[in-house]
Formats: C-alpha cells, sequence, structure tokens
C-alpha cells in the first residue's frame, strides 16, 4: 500500500513494502527513477538493513543466506504515523527476518517534508537480550535530465577520489581502487559506472551536491553519521543513486568472520536504541 504526503512543492508517496520511497514530486516534476522503459533496475529508493551490498552474515559462527542489502527492502512495514507533512512505519522482527538476520529488533522509519527538504530518519531498536549488530545505507535515485556524466557531484571538503573496485559478479570488493583525482568535484565517470559502482570509502565530507557540470543544481544530500558514500548508475539509464553506507561489501580475500566484526558495522545493546538520519534538498 502506497501513503502519500507533503507540501505544495514537495510531495512524497512510500509503499509499505520496504517503506521505500516510491515518488517524489518537486514543483510537479518526477525526481526518483521510474524505469519508465521496463527494462533494468525497477528500484526507486530502498532502505538497506541490517547491511548494504553483498555481506555474508555469520552469527556466532553460523552460516545465515541473505540476499544483497538485507532484509528491509524485502519486508513489510505497517503505517504507524501520518500527517499532512510526514509518514512514519515500523518492522518488526519475524520468523522471515530471522531466517536472514538472527536478532530481535523495532526498526522505525520516518519521512517528513519542509519546504523543498525531505528529511528521512532511521530509528533501530534492540529489542532482544543479545547485542545487536547492525548497519544502514541509503540507496535513493535521482532521475537526470541528460547522460550521467553530464553530472557532477560537489563535495564539502576537498577529497580523495579512490574508487574501491568490486567484483562485477558477486560485488564484493577486490581490494583494488581507480584513482579519479582529487578536489571537491567529482565528474561522473559513465564507462566506468556501466560496470561498477562507485565506492567512496572514510570520506571527510557529510554533504554532496549534485549538479549538471554547467552548474544547475539538482539535489543537496547531507548525510551526518555516515562515513561511506557510494554512486550507482543504471547502464544506459537516465538515473544516478547517492548512497550513504556505513559499511562496505565483504573483501574477496576476507575469510569468514563474524558480522559484529565487520568494518563500519554497530551495535546495540539490550534495550538500547539510536537515530540516524539523512537529508535530502531538492532544487
Amino acid at each position: 500500500m502506497t501513503y502519500s504526503f507533503g507540501n505544495d512543492r514537495l510531495k512524497i508517496t512510500v509503499d509499505t513494502l520496504g517503506a521505500e520511497l516510491v515518488s517524489v514530486l518537486f514543483d510537479g516534476k518526477e525526481r526518483l527513477w521510474q524505469n519508465n522503459s521496463g527494462v533494468g533496475w525497477a528500484g526507486h529508493a530502498p532502505i538497506l538493513f541490517p547491511f548494504g551490498g553483498h555481506v555474508r552474515m555469520t552469527v556466532d559462527g553460523k552460516d545465515y543466506p541473505c540476499p544483497a542489502h538485507g532484509v528491509a527492502m524485502r519486508s513489510e512495514f505497517s503505517l504507524v504515523e501520518k500527517t499532512q507533512n510526514s509518514a512514519a512505519f515500523v518492522l518488526l522482527s519475524n520468523e522471515e527476518t530471522k531466517n536472514c538476520y538472527p536478532f530481535d529488533f523495532k526498526l522505525f522509519v520516518k519521512y517528513t517534508v519542509a519546504a523543498n527538504r525531505l528529511k528521512i530518519v532511521y530509528e533501530l531498536e534492540n529489542i532482544g537480550k543479545k547485542e545487536l549488530p547492525f548497519a544502514f545505507g541509503s540507496h535513493e535515485s535521482y532521475a537526470l535530465q541528460g547522460e550521467v556524466d553530464e553530472y557532477e557531484a560537489v563535495f564539502e571538503q576537498d577529497e580523495v577520489f579512490d574508487a574501491w573496485i568490486h567484483t562485477v559478479e558477486g560485488g564484493v570488493m577486490t581490494g583494488e581502487k581507480r584513482a579519479f583525482g582529487q578536489g571537491k568535484r567529482f565528474a561522473f565517470p559513465k564507462e566506468f559506472m556501466q560496470d561498477y559502482t562507485v565506492i567512496f570509502k572514510g570520506v571527510s565530507s557529510r554533504e554532496v551536491l549534485l549538479q549538471k557540470r554547467t552548474g544547475e543544481k539538482v539535489a543537496k544530500l547531507t548525510f551526518p553519521e555516515f562515513e561511506n558514500i557510494l554512486f550507482w548508475h543504471e547502464a544506459d539509464s537516465k538515473m544516478v543513486c547517492m548512497e550513504p553506507w556505513h559499511n562496505l561489501p565483504d573483501a574477496e580475500a576476507e575469510p569468514p568472520r563474524e558480522f559484529a566484526d565487520k568494518a563500519g558495522v554497530k551495535r546495540l545493546k539490550a534495550g538500547e536504541k539510536r537515530a540516524y538520519l539523512h537529508e535530502i534538498e531538492y532544487f
């Protein structure tokens, strides 16, 4: 089921499947990728939990079969709050989520619109008796008026643009990286992005502006509590995803180890809760 809310300029629609954004209308113009051709990626803005990417879930020495990006995007959430300018959804751990992620949790997701800004909050509560390891990632898409290499990401601070390479088939990190220079402006490399996600690890910036290389602004993403930023382009499409993540995909040569011990994975004690947010400003 979908629910819509917003203001005169910014109207949001969210599907209870995955609590996923499925439409962002700003000044009457659709800003999310809608896959109008029906070919390729059919998503819009999935929530990545309890990890982003391809990750082996090992808990107390036992492996659990987990698809890429975890369980949230494949789970039905319940609407728990709705106002003219906001909506909130909740997912409780259940038998299906525990087949992949054997923990008790309550995941609360809230979207709030103010002027031209969309605020997204993920609040996780550990409702079990043991420590809860987790990571979040977002995967919002941005519709482009042109080819991806007509656009660039402008970072808040100077960055070294070393893109970490992943395998095309398995999506795990090879340990290699491709150097794209340094500075504040990263022009999207179309040929590279036909096959690879651009993965920047441990960036200093907490804001990234998406704009045309001619200077026309599209959106600004603010991610105060995420240390990695990824850019993904569906081959031959007019879209790009800007994705703040806590963790990164597994390394190709990495020996099996506990999920809780992997880089970027956070932990909650029994009864503890914590919220993470990011915000998108549309132009």
